[in-house]
């Protein structure tokens, strides 16, 4: 069974096309009417919408900008346009923006039913076969990356078997990777635009053409490279650059030299001319397609330390990896595997016992005096770094341990290894007491941010989840589960609660509690309004 959502200003033409589907030989469960874009846009995030049919000339948001919108946010949504405007140019725009068709009022019943049908059948062929392509090809659950950038992302992530199977799926997807020698920039955007333009960008969808003309950027930057540059998660552009043996062989020291500045270009690029700001984390120069995933989680990692060092935007992921680390002992991967360990919620008095033991697996880098301070220095900081990227979570209790601050040198080799395991010690408890009820606390910040901004009529799920530093998906799941309502539910709810607050205690009008709790039209909030009490606005207020 379908939903089909109806958009006019014209109530009777709504009503009239709303009576006429419901009548209809067609699988259509329910029509919903909205009498403009900001309506309707409410419809599409609050709904399970499979097919919009609009007009063009409306008022607050018109149909084009509808579309836009529509095409940013929900574009797998087939739209269908009625219009009283017969002009070419009206009708070659809506085409453009991905109109499946283009109906002239007064539209003729049956040619309505026709083509309503065929949408409606070829949406469910389209799903149909997505289902058979997403057994195949493993699609991701959001569908939203293209199928370059999705293998890509399993390349990087590592989820593919092995390199035998890289190798076959670029042959299909046209995509040369042949190394042999590779190495990963990941490129963060920041949504934050500095200087006079400060503000932040919250439409998808210049989001999703800023990262395009990001990936344009790069791709110019780096033109004299062999470069493959491609959409990752979130606000990040991850770039995989290869090389010829030969080439490495050749020009390896001046190809080391070459990163930092190629980070500061990109840098430079990106803010000079799409004036935001940008954080490039880059990975050494590794041997075969197999190490990829470990090149991007240290290029992935890199970037993070720019909540270190703000006046930084370029990380060279070997910069952390200082000469003492040529000591036998990888405390790279032991110090990672400690910061996991400690978030698997053991029992405290567990804790203590992995800090004696992860303090003896690394006890070689304090047996020469001259190599102890770099190494302990850079395993407090990758703990140091876990707690900033908790820090909604764990409050300001992770300032007191700024490890420069907390180790206090010059201190002896000693004195370094006993001040190590108190600093690690006073991180564990703070990691693990912060940890107890994680996915509380990731609801706990959401909830905080969608009080702070349910007012706004422009919120979106994609500003929640990029605020908690999760997919939509992920979080409309963790929210159902734990707050057991969806996202919208929960926004809708404190807009009407307001609303209802307002109608009992103040003299405003309708229309200006509509406005004021997040609603463009007050028509649509006392349609909403009355499906959530029962009873309408005037009724509640009398």
């Amino acid at each position: 069974m379908y939903t089909v959502l109806v958009v006019d200003d014209e109530a009777i033409v709504c009503q009239g096309i709303k009576e006429f589907l419901e009548m209809s030989n067609l699988s259509i469960s329910q029509v919903w009417t909205a009498s403009n874009g900001y309506e309707a846009l409410d419809y599409l995030r609050m709904e399970s919408i499979d097919l919009v049919l609009t007009d063009i000339q409306m008022d607050g948001m018109n149909g084009i900008e509808l579309m836009e919108s529509i095409l940013a946010e929900k574009p797998d949504i087939p739209v269908v346009v009625i219009s009283a405007h017969d002009q070419f140019e009206y009708a070659q725009k809506c085409i453009r923006l991905g109109a499946r068709d283009y109906l002239i009022k007064p539209v003729q019943l049956p040619q309505l039913i026709q083509v309503v049908g065929t949408e409606l059948s070829e949406r469910h062929e389209k799903y149909r076969r997505l289902m058979e392509e997403s057994l195949k090809l493993k699609f991701s659950m959001t569908g939203m990356l293209s199928l370059r950038s999705y293998i890509l992302n399993e390349v990087i992530t590592g989820s593919l078997e092995n390199a035998d199977d890289y190798l076959f799926i670029f042959e299909q997807i046209g995509l040369k990777l042949e190394g042999p020698y590779y190495l990963v920039l990941v490129i963060e955007l920041s949504w934050e635009r500095p200087g006079e333009e400060r503000g932040t960008i919250n439409s998808l969808r210049d989001r999703n053409l800023l990262k395009y003309a990001t990936i344009n950027i790069i791709e110019e930057t780096l033109a004299d490279w062999n470069a493959v540059a491609f959409y990752g998660q979130g606000n990040q552009i991850v770039t995989i650059l290869q090389m010829h043996e030969s080439d490495y062989a050749e020009r390896r020291t001046e190809n080391i030299s070459k990163l930092n500045l190629i980070g500061k270009t990109l840098v430079t690029n990106i803010q000079g001319y799409l004036h935001i700001e940008a954080v490039v984390g880059i990975s050494p120069i590794r041997l075969g397609l197999a190490v990829l995933p470990e090149s991007y989680r240290e290029a992935a990692k890199a970037v993070k330390w720019h909540a270190l060092y703000e006046n930084h935007n370029v990380f060279y992921a070997e910069d952390f990896s200082l000469k003492e680390a040529s000591v036998s002992v990888n405390w790279q991967e032991k110090t990672e595997q400690w910061i996991e360990s400690i978030k698997t919620r053991k029992k405290i008095e567990e804790i203590q016992g992995t800090i004696h033991r992860f303090i003896s697996d690394i006890s070689p880098i304090f047996e020469d005096n001259d190599t102890t301070a770099g190494i302990p220095l850079s395993i407090a900081y990758r703990v140091y770094t876990t707690l900033l990227e908790m820090k909604e979570i764990v409050g300001d209790r992770y300032k007191v341990l700024e490890p420069i601050l907390f180790f206090q040198f010059p201190l002896s080799g000693i004195e370094i290894k006993n001040r190590l395991a108190d600093f690690l010690t006073e991180a564990a408890e703070l990691i693990h007491s912060s940890m107890a009820d994680q996915d509380q606390a990731i609801i706990q910040q959401s909830i905080t941010f969608i009080r702070r901004n349910y007012r706004n009529k422009g919120l979106k799920i994609q500003d929640i989840a990029d605020h908690v530093h999760l997919s939509p998906n992920y979080l409309s799941y963790l929210f159902k589960q734990i707050v057991a309502e969806t996202v919208w539910e929960f926004v809708t709810r404190l807009r009407l609660e307001e609303a209802r607050q307002l109608l009992l205690n103040t003299h405003k009008k309708r229309y200006e509690i509509a406005d004021e709790v997040g609603y463009e039209s007050p028509e649509h909030f006392s349609r909403v309004f009355k499906r959530y009490y029962g009873e309408s606005p005037n009724a509640v207020r009398e």
